[in-house]
């Protein structure tokens, strides 16, 4: 009973010990889902959830093969990778040290002792071999849970290098998808370029016989060759861009230039669909690995205050030693020379000029950082989301305010064919109203091409299907 007293005792002082400490509050979940609700109900659909592989849905085997490696090999995923193992591997060093610490020791040595000491004879001025073993045994209790808080700060550590991996892997797969359909539709603007080409050079041939002829001034030709030109200006322009692509893309994938120069043509299919995730206001926290390292790392350094706070309480340490020592080999293992030795050592930290306490503020400090991270992470993620979602819905607008050009373009050109077919007017005019829909064709390129990126912009901003399956696992409390 009295050591209860005493034990409860020591524990209520130095609890009294323990400065105060002020903790930064995060972002709670609840404000984030209510911010989402209030700017993105108008823009949910009840089609799908965001599946985490999205790019399939392009139905291109290359970009497949290309994302697949890319995630393989890529030297900056495996380099996330390696720090990952180390994180694993020392949580586990950690965790060894619940188990009792036993060390094996033994030694051999020759001396001759002293005439003038205090070894008696025979022993004195004698020369004699002296045959040690040992086995120890080492252990500290853990009675604060300073070894745990020290097991669950560095598991969250390993969690958010694990985490970082899956950041790192969707900046992969949606740069590369970016710069895989940037290249798609470079390919049919240099398409729709030809076509131009091919009209302007018809016009071209048109309006030098209609020069012969006394009909047209030399104005008109020198600007359809100004126009072919620019027009091959545009072409040898794209096809370099096309080049940097590859190149970005063997960058970002980790690979050789030799891999690149084999790749084909994009071919995206023409069917795919994108549909803004059913619910995205729900549980947006759980589907963005960038927010699961911020807050695993939180994680971690609120155990280490607790850590920290476990120094201020006193500690037991056990020791034990069978050793054995003869100065004969033959009599080493004999119960004479067994010499066995216990030892409980009793910590209690006193004075140690303010160390503790200027650590426990050190760990303090460095949890309210990384609240500040935490929370600037997902103001950043939540405008991120917004932002992206409305500029997709303008550029909706866009295109179909684009589209109408092209109905009222294209009425046009069939009232200029009518109008040729009847030889009310030479074909310089029909021609003129095909060369314009081509332009408005490849303004709807750059439109096309800009939504998808928008779209995977999107993606990215969710998460790309990253569900965080140990969210749950360690709570911060």
């Amino acid at each position: 009973m009295k050591i209860i007293l005493f034990t409860v005792s020591i524990i209520f002082l130095f609890n009294g010990c323990i400065p105060k400490i002020e903790k930064i509050e995060k972002i709670k979940d609840s404000k984030i889902e209510k911010e989402l609700i209030h700017d993105l109900t108008k823009f949910s659909s009840n089609d799908i959830e965001l599946k985490n592989n999205w790019w399939k849905n392009y139905e291109d085997s290359q970009l497949n093969e290309l994302l697949n490696d890319a995630i393989k090999n890529a030297p900056s995923i495996k380099q996330l990778e390696s720090k990952y193992k180390i994180a694993r591997n020392l949580t586990k060093a950690h965790q060894s040290k619940n188990i009792p610490n036993i060390d094996f020791d033994s030694n051999t040595s020759r001396q001759r002792y002293s005439k003038n000491h205090i070894y008696p004879a025979p022993l004195a001025g004698s020369y004699n071999n002296l045959y040690q073993t040992e086995l120890a045994l080492n252990y500290d209790f853990d009675f604060w849970d300073e070894r745990k808080a020290l097991i669950k700060a560095s598991k969250n550590e390993a969690l958010a290098k694990q985490a970082l991996i899956k950041v790192k892997e969707l900046v992969v797969y949606t740069s590369i998808s970016k710069l895989y359909i940037s290249w798609n539709f470079k390919i049919q603007k240099i398409k729709r370029l030809s076509t131009l080409k091919r009209l302007i050079y018809e016009k071209h041939n048109i309006l030098e016989r209609l020069y012969k002829l006394g009909l047209a001034n030399k104005s008109k030709i020198n600007q359809s060759n100004y126009l072919s030109e620019k027009i091959n200006q545009d072409i040898l322009t794209t096809k370099a861009q096309i080049e940097d692509i590859k190149a970005s893309i063997g960058v970002i994938g980790g690979f050789l230039p030799s891999r690149l120069k084999n790749l084909k043509n994009p071919n995206i299919t023409k069917n795919y669909k994108f549909y803004v995730p059913k619910n995205i206001h729900l549980d947006v926290i759980s589907h963005l690995p960038k927010i699961a390292f911020q807050k695993y790392l939180l994680i971690s350094k609120n155990e280490y205050i607790k850590k920290a706070k476990a120094k201020f309480y006193p500690n037991i340490n056990l020791k034990a030693l069978v050793n054995f020592t003869s100065f004969s080999f033959v009599d080493l293992f004999t119960k004479s020379s067994f010499s066995p030795k216990n030892e409980v050592a009793f910590s209690l930290p006193i004075f140690d000029a303010n160390k503790k306490e200027e650590n426990l503020n050190a760990k303090v400090n460095d949890y309210n950082s990384q609240v500040y991270a935490y929370n600037q992470t997902i103001i950043e993620a939540i405008n991120e989301i917004v932002k992206t979602l409305k500029k997709i819905d303008l550029n909706k607008s866009n295109i179909k305010a684009q589209n109408n050009v092209m109905i009222y373009k294209m009425k046009n050109e069939n009232i200029e064919k009518e109008i040729y077919k009847l030889g009310l007017k030479n074909k310089i005019s029909y021609l003129d109203s095909k060369i314009d829909i081509q332009e408005e064709k490849i303004k709807s390129i750059s439109l096309q091409d800009k939504q998808m990126q928008l779209q995977i912009n999107l993606i990215k901003s969710l998460g790309g299907g990253y569900k965080n399956k140990v969210s749950n696992v360690l709570s911060l409390k």
